[in-house]
């Protein structure tokens, strides 16, 4: 089966653009895809917030999903609703987040910064305990 070719409009500008894709495409997928390749100012703009969300979501994964070395691994649960609180910040229904895993000193923060990027953090604290 070769290449299907449809047509569909940027939703921003309403400019149409030619869609090739190995399979059928529904109609939204086929605007998401021409907004996606759109050069209007908030095509753009989207195209940038878009990106923003997709790397927070890799540095979830890296710095706590199945993507970090296995010690630093947290639960599927955990992991979950860091990503919930990106999809919050990357909507607007959230200003930042932090969470505490139950694995001592370990600490999840979720934040975006003025420019519009999705700061995701991990800080480890360590204490010692000398006895005498």
């Amino acid at each position: 089966m070769g290449n299907i070719v449809k047509t569909a409009k940027c939703r921003f500008c309403g400019q149409m653009t030619q869609i090739e894709a190995d399979e059928k495409l529904t109609a939204a997928q086929a605007e998401e895809q021409a907004t996606m390749t759109c050069n209007c100012t908030e095509a753009v703009e989207y195209q940038k917030e878009k990106q923003r969300k997709e790397k927070a979501m890799m540095n979830v994964s890296a710095l706590f999903g199945e993507n970090a070395t296995p010690d630093k691994r947290c639960g599927e649960g955990i992991v979950n609703i860091l990503k919930a609180a990106v999809e919050e910040i990357y909507t607007g229904g959230l200003a930042k987040g932090h969470i505490e895993p139950p694995r001592g000193g370990v600490k999840a923060s979720i934040s975006q910064n003025a420019k519009g990027e999705i700061n995701v953090e991990r800080t480890e604290t360590k204490k010692q305990k000398l006895t005498e």
